[in-house]
């Protein structure tokens, strides 16, 4: 089985994912639906303040331009695990893009957490029981398989389901 298979090897680019285009044109719609509302054809039933409406409109040109600015500095997020150096290596934001490194024998356990509630679907913990950093977005969403199979790779990890 390769390591794509496996979900070791994992990479995303905002251009190429359907998020960021989504944010994008929510965004987008927020900022020209808030000068569109016209409060004397649109706001019978209560009322809709021109302060409420420019809320709107600055709130969807943030996340606009924010996804925008990803799509075109070409953010990435992804991991990767080297076997032979015992490595997991993730990375996060424009290029060129720091890789952060993780010594898989620093990992003791990995957690998944099975309530939707969790802002952390998926925790690393060292020996002493204290959260090492991962972003959730840098792993696959299969998110049950990529522990199970860091565990077949590296099998001193303990993997947990909360």
């Amino acid at each position: 089985m390769s390591e794509k298979e496996m979900n070791l090897e994992y990479q995303k680019r905002a251009c190429t994912s359907p998020l960021f285009y989504l944010i994008l044109t929510m965004g987008a719609i927020f900022t020209v639906g808030g000068f569109l509302i016209d409060p004397a054809i649109n706001c019978v039933e209560y009322p809709c303040p021109a302060w409420l409406r420019l809320l709107a409109s600055g709130v969807g040109a943030v996340f606009a331009v924010g996804a925008l600015s990803s799509i075109v500095r070409d953010f990435r997020f992804g991991s990767r695990i080297m076997r032979e150096r015992g490595l997991l290596i993730w990375w996060e934001g424009y290029p060129p893009v720091e890789e952060k490194v993780i010594p898989a024998s620093d990992i003791k356990t990995i957690i998944i957490k099975s309530d939707s509630d969790s802002h952390h679907p998926i925790v690393l913990l060292d020996s002493r029981g204290e959260r090492i950093h991962l972003s959730d977005q840098c792993i696959p969403s299969s998110y049950r398989e990529w522990a199970y199979n860091m565990k077949n790779v590296f099998p001193h990890i303990e993997v947990r389901d909360e």
